[in-house]
């Protein structure tokens, strides 16, 4: 445990160090890199950090919380994107210089529209300030059109903690490892990182920043997503705490706060919920699971909810008017479970039954829809007995992230059950889903083949 007077000498560091204005001489870049998020056939959300050095200070392995380590400091200055599609220099566009600083924690996001259907581009986060310039240069495909026949590769984490990294120096290895499968687009279904974690909790503004910057400065990371379109999902633990709801606080950070650093720091959409197509044959739907939450410990009936009413009417009019081969719904928590019994934030626990039952039968009416789900520390494959819906979870990013449930738990309806590390992957055709659960270093550990509806 820390004491009282730690986490504050800790704070004041972070705040002497991250939150200063000023930008020193001769020094300015992107240590974070690029995020490539909410891509579309015609559509994406570039995002970037302002930084005062291309890496993290004091990247040791022990965590001191006298001298805090892989500290990232912000710039203050300009920043813009230009963006090409890939061998056609003369079709260059640029954004606009927009200034950043301090207020939001010098990151800045745009959307660029108007691109073309499975088209690649490249990218160049460039910045500004004074006389110094610096660039971070990523790529990206687009989505192919819905009519596009062309099979589709994704690839699905969770649960990922800066401690409880398998590689100090780099970072998770499952980024190494999805990667080397060339995916489409990658799904992070929440639990990024963890303000409730110690090294060191993150009970104010400072600090939940602190933790972001630290994350995805880790060098496997940051090539992943110059590389790999990607979707990001919250859930409690990015957000505020375990299991939390709006309205709740952590320390000094409020609701509010959280969710206002969440969407400081990933590409974001318009609504938290949203579906995306990627070719005839994949639809996903990234469903959002806090924002419109009853309590946790309210009575359970027909109004309790963790969806809300207006993304359930969404939810049921996207999927029945999609014609896609494969609706793919991804949750950042269990649908089918099993879960613990000591549970009672999501569709699998009793506390929320009346809303899960709702959602399996929805789900499992539409033809071709499964269920990928984050959040659990352990990788698994079920089919719920009631309506054999069948859901797949992820599993956390690193084998020392793994733990909470046993084989005792294991019921006769969830055929693949394992407690580690790891990630999960899709290719898609007009055939067949394949659906893989691979380990940290991108072996496969099991494997489903779902057919077409013919």
């Amino acid at each position: 445990m820390y004491s009282r007077g730690m986490t504050i000498s800790f704070l004041t560091l972070v705040l002497l160090v991250v939150q200063s204005p000023s930008t020193p001489a001769g020094s300015l870049a992107h240590a974070n890199g690029v995020k490539i998020g909410e891509v579309t056939a015609t559509r994406v959300v570039l995002w970037t950090r302002l930084t005062r050095e291309a890496e993290a200070r004091n990247r040791v392995a022990e965590w001191d919380p006298a001298e805090p380590h892989w500290v990232v400091p912000g710039a203050e200055g300009e920043v813009r994107f230009a963006v090409r599609e890939r061998g056609r220099p003369d079709r260059t566009r640029f954004t606009e210089w927009t200034s950043v600083d301090a207020a939001s924690d010098s990151c800045h996001q745009v959307v660029v529209d108007s691109l073309a259907p499975a088209t690649h581009y490249q990218v160049e986060a460039q910045g500004r300030a004074g006389e110094l310039r610096s660039s971070f240069a990523a790529s990206f495909a687009t989505a192919p059109a819905s009519t596009d026949d062309r099979p589709i590769t994704f690839v699905v984490s969770t649960c990922q903690d800066f401690p409880r990294r398998d590689d100090l120096e780099n970072g998770h290895v499952i980024y190494r490892s999805m990667l080397a499968l060339d995916p489409d687009f990658f799904v992070q279904t929440g639990d990024t990182l963890y303000y409730d974690k110690p090294e060191p909790f993150a009970k104010d503004k400072a600090t939940a920043r602190y933790k972001w910057n630290r994350i995805y400065a880790l060098p496997n990371l940051r090539a992943f997503h110059a590389a790999v379109p990607s979707y990001w999902m919250h859930d409690d633990h990015d957000l505020l705490k375990n299991d939390c709801w709006p309205g709740q606080k952590y320390g000094e950070l409020t609701w509010d706060q959280g969710l206002g650093i969440w969407r400081e720091q990933v590409p974001q959409s318009e609504l938290p919920y949203r579906t995306f197509r990627w070719g005839r044959h994949v639809q996903i739907w990234l469903l959002e699971g806090r924002e419109f939450r009853s309590p946790n410990r309210a009575t359970d009936g027909p109004e309790k909810s963790i969806l809300g009413q207006a993304q359930w009417r969404w939810l049921e009019a996207s999927l029945r008017a999609s014609d896609a081969t494969f609706k793919l719904t991804v949750s950042a928590t269990p649908v089918v479970g099993p879960d613990r019994k000591n549970k009672n934030d999501n569709h699998a626990n009793v506390g929320f039954s009346n809303e899960g039952a709702r959602l399996r039968t929805l789900l499992e009416s539409v033809q071709g829809c499964f269920v990928i789900n984050g959040d659990r520390h352990w990788q698994y494959s079920s089919i719920d007995p009631e309506t054999g819906l069948r859901e797949f979870g992820c599993g956390p990013a690193s084998d020392a992230h793994a733990g909470g449930f046993s084989q005792a738990l294991q019921t006769d309806w969830q055929p693949f059950l394992r407690l580690a590390g790891g990630f999960l992957s899709v290719r898609a055709n007009g055939e067949q889903a394949v659906v893989r659960h691979h380990d940290v270093n991108g072996n496969v550990v099991h494997e489903v083949t779902l057919e077409a509806a013919r």
